[in-house]
């Protein structure tokens, strides 16, 4: 056990997997309680107000060893290197050697950076107390990632993701953001989209970047070899019927020109019928459920139904400073389908469930009981925005309502660069009415 995480883990790669999954609960509750004025976003510009807060809560180095500050300490660390981590890439590692035994961040090897303790800077800033020490990490991050930009604007990962794909026989063109145009081979041209990509890496240390890209492209190639030598019968439904699967897309999902089979649940939230075929997970069209004998609202509860029988998914309950109860559901390509039967779960309440599903593989949830559900649905916001932004396959920044197998918006999220703002729908804000007058009752 460490003070940074709450939970048992053996391994290095265990105790900062445990502190990735905690450190959001923990630095949006205690700011939340702590610093209601500091709405930060994760952004480079939000340092200079954290280093501000910081001075005030921590007033001298001794006032770090208090045992009621520790949770902010442990919050600001948090906030600190989770912001330099987006700004600089890389990802979160247990530290070795003089770093041993907290959590660091690993920047990309191209920005030729040492690995870095935000513990450390942030005991450099109470000592110094000129304010000024974040804004000198941001401008050595900046002035790095400059220095080592290549000529027509790629990074590493682009240049990794090139070396792997030539050596497949293909040529490469830069088309947008985080788009390549792939040609040759023998087959027809095609645009690759790194940002799942890109966000995928941005999880893990640097290091890991080379193998984790090959084995990203090698598979997804090789899935568009096996289609073109043994392409699926679309036609043939008894065939496609044991791959039906379903689960939830954002509202704003392209869909290349070929209209998908799909209906919104609530605002932001698409369900999609799709096939799962082992290395790749594509979209039916409604062209191809024209060709088949099943209505529309059957193909949904045929999807649902594959979908359910291949098991429940891990539950496990997370633990953060205030003890809210928040409990996450994981799968890695379809958790987010399990909203629909938030009831096989334990975590349906008297006025039912607030959930959030910020990206595919990861839906939270907390059972409305009491008036815990104020400050819980502000932190499932502040979680939903925070992991829509940074994680693979995002979904939605919203928070939901679960109730009666019926979902429904519960509040929308905005992120500004000054605030968190949440619009909590009507039918939703009858329901915290509700809760609130049967508190007061209590």
């Amino acid at each position: 056990m460490s003070f940074w995480i709450d939970g048992p883990a053996e391994t290095d790669e265990q105790r900062i997997e445990l502190w990735r999954q905690q450190f959001p609960f923990v630095t949006a509750e205690v700011f939340a309680t702590r610093a209601a004025d500091f709405d930060g976003d994760y952004s480079p510009a939000s340092l200079g107000a954290l280093e501000e807060l910081i001075l005030v809560q921590l007033p001298d180095q001794n006032s770090m060893m208090d045992r009621a500050a520790l949770p902010f300490v442990k919050a600001a660390i948090g906030y600190l290197g989770e912001t330099l981590r987006r700004a600089g890439g890389g990802g979160w590692v247990w530290g070795t050697g003089q770093l041993a035994g907290m959590p660091c961040v690993a920047f990309g090897v191209e920005l030729g950076l040492p690995p870095l303790a935000p513990l450390q800077r942030v005991i450099e800033a109470v000592q110094i107390r000129d304010g000024q020490q974040f804004a000198r990490l941001r401008s050595e991050i900046h002035a790095a990632k400059a220095a080592h930009r290549t000529g027509d604007g790629s990074d590493r990962l682009t240049a990794l993701v090139v070396e792997v794909v030539q050596n497949y026989g293909y040529t490469c063109t830069f088309t947008a953001d985080d788009q390549l145009e792939l040609a040759g081979n023998g087959k027809p041209d095609w645009v690759l989209n790194l940002a799942n990509l890109r966000r995928t890496v941005d999880q893990e240390p640097p290091e890991q970047w080379p193998a984790m890209i090959a084995d990203h492209l090698s598979t997804l190639l090789a899935g568009i070899d096996l289609a073109e030598e043994a392409p699926l019968e679309f036609d043939d439904f008894d065939r496609m019927r044991s791959l039906i699967r379903t689960r939830m897309y954002p509202e704003n999902m392209e869909d290349a020109g070929y209209p998908i089979v799909s209906r919104t649940l609530a605002p932001g939230l698409v369900q999609r019928v799709v096939l799962d075929q082992v290395n790749t997970i594509i979209p039916v069209t409604y062209d191809q459920l024209s060709h088949w004998p099943i209505p529309e609202s059957a193909l949904f509860e045929l999807a649902e139904a594959n979908t359910r029988g291949d098991g429940l998914v891990e539950v496990t309950d997370l633990a953060n400073e205030s003890e809210e109860n928040i409990v996450g559901l994981y799968l890695p390509d379809y958790a987010s389908a399990h909203v629909c039967w938030l009831d096989a779960y334990p975590v349906a309440g008297q006025w039912g469930s607030a959930f959030i599903v910020p990206c595919e593989g990861s839906v939270y949830v907390h059972p409305l009981n009491g008036a815990d559900a104020y400050v819980t649905v502000g932190t499932l916001a502040k979680l939903a925005v925070a992991a829509h932004a940074e994680r693979p396959a995002p979904v939605s920044s919203s928070v939901y309502w679960w109730h009666d197998g019926t979902i429904d918006l519960a509040a929308a999220v905005n992120q500004s660069l000054e605030a968190l703002e949440l619009y909590v729908s009507p039918e939703f804000q009858k329901v915290m009415e509700d809760i609130a007058e049967k508190a007061d009752e209590a």
